[in-house]
């Protein structure tokens, strides 16, 4: 089970501390429940305040916590959560110096740590955001900037992901925050049943795909989002990675570092990711033999991506198609 714990205080936003508690608990959960699946709960969250104190929120809805945030310190917590400041800046970080110290602790350990839109001001109080990617509400960017100028804030990005340390844009994007966190620890379909169950709209370009693709772009490097963008067009051509390091001008060790870097592996691991989920959504919308797909997407041997296939999904490409292809529409 993952431990999350949510951190309360006076005025904060009551839907971005009961949303994604509702989000995480329910992931694995509902959409099973719906579809007669066994449950799979993945996740137990608790909300933490000041000496376990009644939080009260925005628009006069009182929170009662699980324990005190030093509870929390002491035990330890898996995923760490800040949401939104629903109220004067300025003066809840005045007010609430433990939730900051109790922060600067977490930030020691090994725990993911996040914020919900102005949330991320905690985030960068506390120091640990100091020359790290973020995002913040678009209306408070200014501010954001203007007190921390270590932060590369962005603020343009719905989400950031640099280093563990994790930030959500808008006042609603703890529904992103949160079905990034179950693809993250779960896997994509948990994810996307998540969502189809709270019935969140999948749609918006702007907001998360629930593509593990999408969720390796949350970084600052402009070539390698180039790079990525050029792959994804690519992938079933016939090329090499020291042929595409030339292309955008770099030698294939900068490549390889700079893409470490970014998105935390190779550009050949990348790549393989590219062709592995073409592969899947052509197994779930379409009726091409394994023989056609396996070729599509760039692979020759069909063995090989059997085996790659199953090592990567846990499911040969006949039984994922099996287990989670769309009905065709009947022309």
């Amino acid at each position: 089970m993952i431990n999350v714990t949510v951190l309360g205080f006076d005025y904060a936003l009551g839907t971005a501390i009961t949303g994604i508690n509702d989000l995480l608990c329910l992931a694995g959960v509902t959409w099973n429940r719906i579809h007669g699946k066994p449950i799979t709960p993945a996740f137990k969250v608790r909300i933490a305040s000041e000496e376990k104190k009644p939080i009260h929120c925005l628009n006069q809805l009182t929170l009662l916590p699980h324990c005190a945030i030093d509870e929390v310190a002491n035990d330890g917590s898996d995923i760490v959560l800040v949401p939104t400041i629903a109220g004067n800046i300025e003066q809840v970080l005045n007010e609430n110096g433990a939730l900051i110290d109790a922060l600067t602790r977490f930030s020691n350990s090994n725990a993911v740590i996040g914020s919900n839109c102005t949330g991320a001001f905690f985030l960068a109080e506390a120091g640990i955001l100091d020359n790290r990617l973020a995002t913040t509400h678009w209306g408070f960017a200014n501010q954001f900037t203007q007190r921390y100028p270590k932060v590369n804030l962005n603020a343009d990005m719905l989400i950031t992901d640099d280093a563990d340390i994790l930030c959500a844009g808008g006042g609603l994007a703890w529904f992103d925050l949160g079905l990034y966190l179950i693809e993250r620890f779960c896997d994509h379909e948990t994810a996307v049943g998540a969502a189809k169950s709270f019935v969140i709209d999948m749609g918006r370009s702007s907001q998360l795909t629930y593509s593990p693709l999408s969720a390796r772009k949350y970084h600052s490097d402009p070539t390698v989002l180039s790079i990525q963008q050029w792959l994804e067009e690519h992938f079933d051509d016939r090329f090499t990675i020291d042929g595409v390091a030339e292309q955008f001008g770099l030698s294939n060790r900068s490549l390889i570092r700079r893409f470490k870097t970014a998105i935390g592996m190779p550009p050949s691991n990348y790549l393989q990711e590219i062709r592995l989920d073409a592969a899947r959504k052509r197994l779930e919308q379409t009726n091409l033999s394994i023989e056609e797909i396996t070729h599509q997407i760039g692979y020759e041997d069909i063995s090989s991506f059997t085996k790659l296939f199953k090592r990567k999904t846990g499911f040969t490409p006949s039984h994922y198609r099996n287990r989670f292809k769309k009905p065709l529409q009947a022309h």
